[in-house]
């Protein structure tokens, strides 16, 4: 398999995501003075399961909204190209190809790392989830050649219509005990169900937002100045924009507020998304994540992470781990720089 190098602009046709998890891992690095003023520390608190909150301590039973109505006809089989959202601008993509000299990352930055998966559960999404439980411990021993202030901690969010943040906000004990989880809710995608159960989702529109803004305020991150913040966030179609109700299920937050959020709590978005999708397997599903939505910048690159083509994650073109490494080291250490 090859491995990835950065690209920019007309290119960002070409992504893959392969590269995510890790690979935002070094952007932060240089807040770490800056940050120390108090401007962003995390929330340090998570509740306990509130409804309204969209907390939940584990499993289906606990998450924001009431459930809605049956069936989810989601099919993404299609291979696609991601777009960008024009040739200017600071997002970061990956392409195949032949990595460049690196410098290696400089011994001086120390970090923290936290990240946290926000996934979609609906029932297109097996595959990904499968592959991701399959290469989670590969990660986790690449993330841990790192020079960490301290081991990672992982968390993770699941969404339909409905969305919960799990293990009540609170990083997992270990990968295993994260995988174990993946190999849970990859199983789950088949019920055709909400988060929270009850009835099943009719719609391909998922609740992408609520997962997103659940994840940036109210997992325990570690303080700013002294940690990496990444979410990976996985889906397949487009977006409820709250506050309204989508499949009988309340949507709570909209898109400029997510943003808002997730720029407030220094958390880089990097998105395993698809570009055409729906029910027709027609439809553009590219804004917020690759193109603008409503002349907003799309998520990933407002919050200074990347959007990534979840066809070819898929299709086995790039090797996760293997792509680790080379994003570490072409991106640690640099500051976290928001745009829009």
């Amino acid at each position: 398999m090859q491995r990835a190098r950065r690209i920019h602009g007309d290119e960002a046709g070409r992504l893959i995501l392969a590269i995510v998890i890790t690979g935002a891992v070094a952007l932060a690095c240089a807040v770490k003075g800056d940050a120390d003023d108090g401007s962003a520390t995390g929330p340090g608190e998570t509740g306990s399961g509130d409804p309204a909150t969209g907390e939940s301590s584990g499993r289906p039973g606990e998450a924001t909204g009431a459930p809605g109505d049956t069936g989810d006809p989601d099919d993404d089989d299609g291979t696609t190209a991601a777009a960008s959202s024009g040739s200017e601008g600071p997002q970061q993509y990956f392409d195949v190809g032949a990595l460049p000299d690196l410098p290696g990352i400089d011994p001086r930055c120390e970090q923290n790392l936290d990240i946290v998966f926000v996934i979609d559960v609906s029932t297109t999404m097996g595959e990904f989830i499968g592959l991701l439980s399959e290469e989670m411990l590969a990660v986790d021993a690449a993330v841990q050649e790192l020079d960490l202030l301290s081991a990672p901690h992982y968390g993770l969010a699941v969404f339909v219509d409905d969305a919960a943040l799990l293990n009540d906000g609170q990083p997992y004990d270990d990968a295993l005990a994260l995988q174990d989880d993946f190999e849970y809710w990859a199983d789950f995608t088949s019920s055709n169900e909400q988060v929270g159960g009850g009835n099943g989702n009719s719609t391909w529109t998922e609740n992408s937002l609520d997962g997103l803004y659940f994840a940036a305020e109210q997992f325990d991150w570690r303080p700013a100045g002294q940690t990496t913040r990444i979410i990976v966030h996985v889906t397949d179609d487009t977006f409820w924009d709250g506050p309204t109700v989508g499949n009988g299920v309340a949507i709570l937050h909209g898109y400029e507020e997510t943003v808002d959020e997730l720029q407030d709590e220094t958390v880089r978005v990097f998105s395993f998304a698809d570009t055409i999708g729906g029910s027709c397997e027609c439809e553009d599903v590219s804004p917020g994540w690759s193109t603008p939505y409503m002349d907003m910048t799309p998520i990933p690159e407002a919050t200074d992470g990347g959007v990534f083509d979840i066809n070819m994650i898929l299709a086995g073109t790039v090797s996760l781990t293997e792509a680790i490494d080379a994003a570490v080291e072409e991106s640690y250490c640099n500051p976290y720089v928001p745009t829009g």
